[in-house]
């Protein structure tokens, strides 16, 4: 029987998603070599990096610390969070460090070592890279510039040894700024000589919470154990969720261009050969992925990411008439007709503009409880969800709007959609649960703060008008001009909220790789360790990541994502005898953002047989998959086969960056509504496969 040799706990997605305490002191009972969150990402778009502000509510940042302390005082164990303050930019690390000095004084936290780990760079020295030629791509855009650089903050997502440094020099709680979300879990684990491969994929397994449990949701623990015979299993500490094989390879895939290769600052994670195996009815594992130390730019290469101010920007949120929407131009946003997607829907496809409106005394209140109903709404999971990446499409970052009434009143408005016809049909649960969540986690947010959920479709259609500009008189003149382009057509309905002053807007203006070694090793990532005393924390030192090889050498498989797993596109052969809904035939149907650049889609098949069936149709190859998404061919990346959990992965170049100016889904989570509609033709030929799961 194989000896448990290493346990950490996900605390939850991302500090301040929430998560129940009662899951955290669950997973306590046990061993506890770490506890780990991640407290930010890219996804939510620039404006958090540019502004250096956090994307959570700081009393949700705060709470969700300070149960990690809590257990960090009670079991002595490193506490690590990494993307700290949500971007990871220095004044992003700077609001989580008084955060986490508040909590520190609160729980009298004395005698313990921090390490504070810097992930900023000086944009002189990226535009120094830039004129020499040496920053690589990762795929379709953004177009660099020396202005724009120049103009911008930049970070760069650190691998393990930072973290690795940290932990080696006795700090207990460790503050990191952008980091590679897997790093964070997978850097102690190494420490400790676990496998790198094992070691990194559990961490992407990890990253998100109990994402990838069954229901999943972010705002949850989840626990992995390591064993000395190279397996991992991952049990959820609420006994309401859990992990199956189905669950963790679909997370596996998750947010990814490519099904099995995964790239780090230090390597390559491979999973063409993992096996996903489930112990019980709610435990489930992990075994044979590989690590691979390759060719450049493995290692070393470090991914930057730059974001640089556009101007301001007016929001009007208009509601018309029905009868009027014909009228509308075909290039403007209207929830129910183009207002997730840029392209109509079309026959009996449907689309629901789902806004969030808030009123309250107070400006914090009214935007409190905005954004606990879009947090909930977004990520709240149901049964027979096929979306798991989210459950509804923002068009802005940030994606809340601050106003006021014509009474003085406060108010926050959150626009938002869904074409997913499985939502429909879950809609008025989703909501009745959302709101007894909060009724029950938030009690002073309901009594403080009134709301309603305006439901926009073809029978209400709001339209969404945002302007951007540098200059305040051109943006107003700007914007008026917009309003006065609709109004031409149709009569703004009086519950419409016109000219509203949203955040300011930011663009990603860098997503490259940073290869000289030089600049990575001894300029990048410095080190800085304090002794805390409660809020006062004393300087102790300072010093650079110490750097080692991790990884195989001499691996003989393939790591080209352009060729691994590819779907051919072969004609189906024999005898046709029917067609199935995809809608059937998955357990998983979703989108997501893979970087700023890439959108990838997952389908997950409940068996076998399912799977054989969708890969013969040959509705899956590159070709068939551009027609059905309406791109041109050399806008798909890859289609790609999943033997190994009977999955199908299909990624394509964005249309356009994420959080751009006229996005229409940040998270890119609600654009796989062309792939849901689908009907698979089944082929008697197929009928005789399965692969085994």
């Amino acid at each position: 029987m194989a000896d448990l040799i290493y346990r950490v706990v996900s605390a939850c997605g991302a500090l301040g998603y929430g998560f129940p305490k009662e899951s955290l002191d669950a997973a306590l009972k046990k061993r506890v070599d770490a506890i780990i969150s991640d407290a930010g990402s890219m996804d939510a778009g620039p404006y958090y990096l540019g502004t250096g502000t956090e994307y959570f509510e700081r009393e949700a940042v705060k709470t969700d610390f300070r149960h990690m302390v809590e257990a960090g005082l009670k079991l002595g164990c490193p506490v690590i969070l990494g993307s700290c303050g949500m971007a990871g930019g220095r004044r992003n690390l700077e609001w989580m460090l008084d955060v986490a000095r508040e909590v520190f004084s609160e729980l009298n936290v004395r005698g313990a070592k921090v390490a504070v780990i810097d992930a900023e760079l000086d944009p002189e020295i990226v535009v120094s890279e830039f004129q020499k030629g040496a920053l690589r791509t990762t795929g379709r855009g953004p177009e660099l510039s020396e202005e724009g650089l120049r103009e911008s903050v930049i970070v760069g997502q650190m691998g393990v040894h930072p973290i690795i440094t940290a932990l080696e020099s006795g700090a207990q709680y460790i503050f990191a700024g952008r980091a590679c979300d897997v790093a964070l879990f997978a850097s102690d684990m190494i420490r400790r000589g676990i496998d790198a491969g094992l070691a990194y994929h559990v961490g992407h397994v990890l990253e998100c919470g109990a994402l990838a449990c069954d229901p999943g949701s972010p705002s949850d623990c989840l626990v992995a154990e390591i064993y000395d015979d190279g397996s991992a299993l991952f049990v959820a500490p609420d006994a309401s969720r859990r992990c199956t094989a189905y669950s963790i390879a679909a997370h596996s895939l998750y947010e990814e261009s490519h099904p099995q290769l995964q790239f780090y600052p230090e390597g390559i994670l491979t999973m063409e050969k993992t096996q996903f195996f489930s112990k019980n009815g709610s435990v489930a594992g992990i075994r044979n992925s590989r690590f691979i130390r390759s060719r450049k730019p493995w290692p070393w290469s470090i991914k930057l990411e730059g974001s640089r101010l556009l101007g301001k920007r007016k929001v009007s949120l208009i509601y018309i008439d029905p009868l009027d929407l014909p009228n509308v131009p075909a290039d403007v946003l209207v929830y129910g007709r183009n207002g997730v997607q840029s392209s109509p829907v079309s026959g009996s496809e449907r689309e629901l503009g789902i806004i969030i409106e808030t009123r309250a005394t107070s400006e914090n209140a009214a935007v409190l409880l905005a954004s606990l109903l879009t947090h909930y709404l977004i990520h709240y999971g149901y049964p027979g969800r096929k979306a798991t990446a989210g459950n509804i499409a923002y068009p802005l970052s940030p994606n809340l709007i601050s106003f006021r009434y014509d009474d003085g009143a406060y108010g926050a408005i959150v626009p938002s959609g869904t074409r997913d016809p499985v939502f429909f049909e879950n809609y008025a649960t989703i909501k009745a649960a959302v709101i007894e969540i909060i009724q029950h986690e938030f009690p002073d947010a309901l009594a403080d703060a009134s709301f309603g959920i305006i439901d926009a479709d073809a029978s209400n259609p709001a339209i969404l008008l945002r302007t951007v500009d540098r200059d305040v008189d051109r943006l107003s003149a700007k914007h008026t001009a917009d309003i006065e382009r609709i109004t031409k057509f149709a009569k703004p309905k009086p519950s419409s909220r016109m000219s509203l002053d949203a955040p300011d807007a930011y663009e990603w203006s860098l997503y490259h790789l940073l290869q000289n070694e030089d600049v990575i090793k001894n300029v990048m990532f410095p080190i800085t360790y304090y002794r805390a005393a409660g809020a006062e924390w004393s300087k102790e030192g300072s010093e650079r990541p110490r750097y080692f090889d991790i990884g195989e050498v001499g691996y003989t498989g393939n790591v080209d994502d352009r060729t691994l797993s590819l779907i051919a596109n072969i004609a189906p052969s024999g005898r046709l005898v029917g067609t199935h809904r995809l809608l059937d035939m998955a357990v998983v149907i979703r989108s997501k953002d893979a970087g700023i650049n890439r959108l990838t889609f997952d389908i997950i098949f409940t068996s076998g047989e399912n799977y054989e069936a969708a890969l013969h149709s040959n509705i899956f190859s590159k070709c068939n998959i551009a027609k059905i998404l309406n791109l041109p061919p050399e806008r798909v990346v890859g289609t790609f086969f999943v033997d190994s959990c009977n999955a199908i992965k299909v990624s394509i170049d964005r249309p356009n960056i994420s959080a751009s100016v006229d996005e229409r889904d940040v998270f890119g989570a609600q654009q796989q509504a062309a792939i849901e509609r689908l009907d698979i033709p089944i082929y008697a030929a197929a009928l005789a496969k399965a692969s085994a799961f």
